[in-house]
């Protein structure tokens, strides 16, 4: 083949962010979408007439090839629609606050100055961190995240307030089950980076807008293709060409950028990559819910994200403020739990209680779940993950999945598309 000739097979963000990434280096590509909306478990819906996302992402500084992939894909004169706020946790009884200033050590202060801990709970916070920043940190392959907070003599109060709910929003797992060695990557990135890496970033308009819309542009004005509501199907031609299914196009390269859960139905043939299934099938998963509440338009949290510390509402956010959307109310409830005994109509009722008794809200509008069953691999310890490069020559992966070193982020579904696309660069 004298030039390579790419498929993508889903248009999530790691499907998208190879596809810039190949366009913008000149390759011919084409992308195929199952759904009509580009943006995987990260776009737009329509609930009621309004527009709102099909689950709440929240991103922060950490997320550096993610705000540098929005960045270059935007227009000269747009806004790149983030909200930066210095890192503030509020979680149940505590509160940690940045100053806004960037001031040498103002993590520290902040930690130094929460409301909530006593101050052995935040000297035991502060050498924990210093452990880890100092890369002294002892972490087995079959530690837990509790495994290790109990370890460096974390306390019940930290692991409650602090560390668990770290855990449960980054790897979307309880901090008993989840990963050590991923959570401390976690840590030292988002925490003891860059000063500015541990802001929060709230995206200001829905997440289609934010991103995919623009990497549709952005490819499409490089010549590439995206094919919206098309089953891509991989199959092989009589000398071994990769194919889609129904196309007579040959391809040098495709990129599977679907779910874990989804990568075996791509293929007419599994045995392609047989081996690679073979680690993904071990997989389990865990949900996230979201639920949203429409107050009337004089509702409001008064601040961005808060978190309750309660099963059936372990973030809110309140979309007046971020997205002008007055009175909408955002709730996540991340992994499993109590919360998936409720049908949708009891947790709608409970989380609502549960913001009356929080801010005397009253009775919403309306309210909807979301509830996404599959919504990120277990992150657990030992798990082991398949390589990008599978052992069908020209057959990579894509997803947040595949990113070794980070949990099931919008940033490691980034990152893994940027790697997909430079592995076929590199090949030829």
């Amino acid at each position: 083949m004298t030039s390579p000739n790419v498929a993508v097979i889903g248009a999530g963000w790691a499907g998208l962010a190879a596809g810039v990434a190949l366009t913008d280096s000149g390759v011919k590509t084409t992308l195929f979408e199952t759904s009509r909306i580009l943006g995987g478990r990260a776009r737009l819906i329509t609930l009621n007439e309004q527009i709102v996302d099909n689950g709440i992402h929240l991103l922060s500084g950490a997320y550096t090839a993610t705000v540098s992939l929005l960045d270059s894909i935007k227009m000269p004169l747009e806004s790149l629609n983030i909200d930066r706020q210095p890192f503030r946790y509020s979680y149940g009884p505590l509160h940690i606050n940045t100053p806004p200033n960037y001031i040498p050590g103002k993590r520290l202060l902040g930690f130094l100055f929460a409301r909530g801990l006593s101050l052995a709970d935040k000297f035991s916070a502060l050498k924990f961190l210093q452990i880890v920043k100092g890369g002294k940190l002892v972490v087995e392959p079959s530690d837990s995240v509790l495994d290790l907070l109990l370890r460096y003599q974390q306390t019940a109060t930290l692991i409650e307030l602090l560390w668990n709910p770290i855990c449960l929003s980054a790897l979307n797992i309880q901090c008993e089950r989840g990963c050590a060695s991923v959570f401390t990557n976690v840590i030292t990135d988002a925490l003891l980076g860059p000063e500015d890496s541990s802001d929060l970033l709230f995206p200001t308009v829905d997440l289609t807008s934010l991103f995919a819309s623009r990497a549709a542009r952005f490819i499409e004005k490089r010549e590439g293709t995206i094919c919206l509501g098309r089953r891509a199907r991989i199959t092989q031609g009589k000398n071994n060409e990769l194919m889609i299914e129904g196309s007579m196009k040959c391809f040098s390269h495709i990129v599977v950028a679907t779910s874990p859960h989804n990568v075996q139905s791509v293929f007419k043939e599994s045995s392609m990559i047989q081996a690679t299934l073979n680690l993904i099938n071990q997989f389990t998963y865990e949900p996230v819910y979201t639920i949203y509440h429409q107050y009337t338009k004089n509702i409001s949290t008064d601040t961005r994200m808060i978190g309750l510390n309660s099963p059936y509402a372990h973030w809110v956010f309140d979309r007046g403020i971020t997205h002008q959307d007055l009175g909408l109310i955002g709730i996540v409830i991340s992994g499993s739990g109590p919360h998936q005994d409720l049908t949708s109509e009891q947790l709608a009722i409970r989380s609502a209680d549960i913001l009356n008794e929080k801010f005397s809200f009253g009775t919403p509008l309306w309210s909807k779940v979301l509830a996404e069953k599959r919504a990120t691999f277990s992150c657990t310890p030992g798990l082991k993950r398949p390589a990008q490069i599978t052992e069908k020559k020209g057959i990579i992966l894509a997803g947040d999945y595949t990113y070794q070193r980070y949990p099931a982020t919008l940033e490691a579904a980034v990152r893994s598309g940027i790697k997909a696309s430079k592995i076929i660069l590199e090949s030829l």
